[in-house]
């Protein structure tokens, strides 16, 4: 028998305050949508692809038009729930996706495991997504798995 286990990454947005105010106009990141593995099973990777409309994270940068901006993702190495219990988390080199534009199908690919500079559009917003691998053992315990991803960003003076 299967054993599931649902798991609900929360993403947390943050940004570099101090280099927002130096530029005049705040730098916001807000996340739009959760980066979420529906079932998983015991031994079973599962992947969540960036440019998966439904699960993959999505984050929305704001801040002064065509401006340069260092991301910065805080990823966790695994999801946890109730008792201690413990499920491991890939990250690869096209996990991250960002775009001018809120258009997953002309998405760049990058690693969210290092930091990305990139310009804002001339609206002053840029899009961002983020996918992920699941690496269940094969005794993996069902369980509400969830952990916490930090997207920053701060304006580089650019």
């Amino acid at each position: 028998m299967r054993v599931g286990v649902a798991v609900l990454a929360a993403l947390v947005a943050a940004a570099g305050v101090r280099e927002a105010k130096a530029q005049g106009r705040p730098l916001s990141v807000s996340g739009v949508n959760p980066l979420t593995f529906a079932l998983v099973f015991p031994g079973i990777p599962e992947i969540v692809s960036r440019s998966d409309a439904v699960n993959a994270g999505a984050f929305q940068v704001r801040g002064r038009n065509g401006s340069e901006v260092v991301l910065t993702f805080t990823l966790p190495v695994a999801l946890t729930a109730a008792g201690g219990l413990s499920l491991t988390l890939q990250f690869g080199p096209d996990d991250g996706g960002w775009n001018t534009q809120n258009d997953l199908v002309t998405a760049r690919a990058f690693d969210p495991r290092v930091t990305l500079t990139v310009r804002l559009s001339q609206q002053g917003r840029l899009f961002v997504w983020l996918g992920s691998t699941a690496l269940p053992s094969p005794t993996q315990a069902a369980g509400d798995y969830t952990g916490t991803v930090t997207l920053s960003a701060a304006y580089t003076g650019n």
